[in-house]
């Protein structure tokens, strides 16, 4: 059984750029943000629903992973909606690695490591 290491490098500000889903903003909140300054944020646009990548909602989260501040959906008559997070299994669009290619330059790379070895 291998033993996942903490990751030593805290964070003051994590800012997203692409959407996530509620539990994997809370998690990389619990996991990054420094616990020794109260004001270290996460801001992410994230979705309304999980695994649904058609509408965001803006979140500020805390070191516990708390919601302290969140945007409205729409803004006037337009919805937030941002690039999903393509390491998701759930991702859909053409932005996700089996449209756009990116499984399977990771596959390639990966068999090349293998054959390395």
């Amino acid at each position: 059984q291998q033993q996942q290491q903490q990751p030593s490098t805290k964070y003051q500000i994590i800012c997203y750029n692409f959407a996530v889903n509620p539990r994997k903003a809370v998690q990389v909140a619990k996991e990054f943000l420094d616990p020794t300054n109260p004001q270290a944020v996460l801001f992410a646009p994230v979705n309304d629903k999980a695994e649904y990548w058609y509408k965001q909602t803006y979140y500020t989260l805390n070191v516990q992973g708390q919601v302290v501040q969140k945007s409205d959906a729409e803004v006037g008559a337009w919805s937030v909606q941002f690039q999903p997070d393509v390491t998701s299994s759930t991702c859909t669009g053409i932005w996700c690695g089996d449209q756009n290619g990116f499984n399977d330059l990771r596959r390639q790379r990966q068999q090349k490591q293998q054959q390395r070895q």
